[in-house]
């Protein structure tokens, strides 16, 4: 897979791109493009990648992601199996460039907060549930308007989205793609790699090989493109898939340990610690007692 420049999929007459996408799985690659996207999952859950940020995505979550910021939402692996009902995802994809409204649309006063609003959306913005509620009939409403009801239907969406702080930030700073050709071949395989194997032993030397490069060398690279060590990335891969283990609550925690990638249950839960704030078990906890009090 590699770190793929897409171009716009807008038809002429539309000044923005409007898409409900029903598939058995989540197919693309590790990907930027000019457009914003808004990307709103009705029906899927997975891992998503933005920027340099790691985490999962689930049913009724709300995105935006700022022009040119790498990004993948990959599903997890039991998705891509034969057996799986053909429209196991079902989500919502609004692409629109910043001045789809002309070059001098941010300018307008009345547009200050959406042109703050494109800005934070560089670092990847995933919204609150009740701010996803105001919108949820704007976004399904622009698959079947035309004319300016669409324009209007897409403002009333950003209106909305730039009100108050009803977001939180997926990156800590701004990640833009600025790749080379060769750049984009090189982490669009490093990242395909780690996805598809993070629950494997997985060697510095083996996927510095396949950035055709020497294990200090990546090292450096990588840290300069992630703003992560290659060690804490993977680690946040790892850890994300044992979130999603634990919450399905079918296995011991010994037994995620393993299957999320890790060798011993003592460097696992340091790790799990350090990055989610609690224990594998004080997390289970506090996810059974949050379906308790729906």
């Amino acid at each position: 897979m590699k770190l793929t420049y897409k171009q716009t999929e807008n038809r002429p007459e539309n000044s923005f791109l409007a898409r409900q996408d029903r598939l058995p799985c989540i197919e693309q690659n590790w990907h930027f493009h000019k457009e914003l996207e808004l990307i709103y999952f009705i029906k899927s859950t997975g891992t998503r990648y933005v920027g340099n940020s790691i985490g999962n995505f689930a049913p009724g979550e709300l995105y935006l992601i700022g022009s040119n910021v790498p990004h993948l939402f990959k599903n997890h692996k039991e998705y891509y199996s034969d057996n799986l009902e053909d429209e196991a995802v079902d989500l919502v994809v609004i692409k629109f460039v910043p001045d789809f409204l002309g070059e001098n649309f941010l300018d307008l006063a009345e547009s200050k907060k959406i042109q703050l609003l494109f800005q934070r959306a560089n670092m990847g913005l995933q919204f609150s549930k009740a701010v996803t509620y105001l919108v949820h009939n704007y976004i399904l409403g622009l698959l079947g308007n035309k004319g300016l009801s669409r324009i209007i239907g897409l403002l009333n969406i950003l209106d909305i989205l730039s009100v108050g702080e009803n977001y939180k930030t997926l990156c800590s700073e701004v990640i833009t793609s600025n790749y080379s050709k060769n750049e984009k071949d090189r982490m669009g395989r490093v990242v395909t790699f780690l996805t598809e194997n993070f629950d494997k032993k997985i060697e510095l030397d083996e996927v510095a090989a396949i950035a055709y490069m020497t294990p200090n060398a990546f090292c450096r690279y990588f840290k300069k493109r992630t703003h992560k060590s290659f060690t804490q990335y993977l680690n946040e891969i790892r850890l994300r898939h044992a979130c999603k283990l634990l919450i399905e609550g079918e296995m011991q925690i010994a037994t995620v340990c393993y299957q999320s990638g890790f060798n011993t249950l003592t460097n696992f839960n340091r790790q799990f610690k350090t990055l989610m704030k609690v224990t594998p078990s004080e997390y289970m906890e506090k996810y059974n007692e949050a379906l308790g009090a729906r």
